[in-house]
């Protein structure tokens, strides 16, 4: 003999929630969206920081590129005359300068 399945379907009834209940819904919806929005203003701040940051980057490793090529160029010296020339104002005695009165 076989068993039947004399299970009674599941009915669910939906009762109305109460007025109270539905402004804590709401309150937490209202809230959550403004706290998403406050997340994505930060989020744009802290990416616009950080390419800000990367181009400060970029300049500064530029600049000790230029400084390491002149701290190898000191040693030379085509390097000191760059530098007594073009720091200190100074001039090749050898040079001759035609200016205009």
């Amino acid at each position: 003999m076989a068993k039947t399945n004399s299970r009674k379907p599941v009915r669910f009834v939906y009762k109305r929630s109460s007025l109270m209940l539905k402004c804590v819904l709401l309150v937490t919806i209202v809230l959550s969206v403004v706290a998403l929005t406050a997340i994505r203003v930060r989020i744009v701040q802290c990416r616009e920081q950080t390419d800000a940051t990367r181009a400060l980057a970029a300049q500064q490793e530029q600049r000790r590129q230029e400084l390491q090529q002149h701290l190898a160029d000191k040693d030379t010296v085509q390097g000191i005359k760059n530098i007594a020339e073009e720091e200190l104002d100074l001039v090749d005695p050898d040079s001759q300068f035609f200016g205009a009165p």
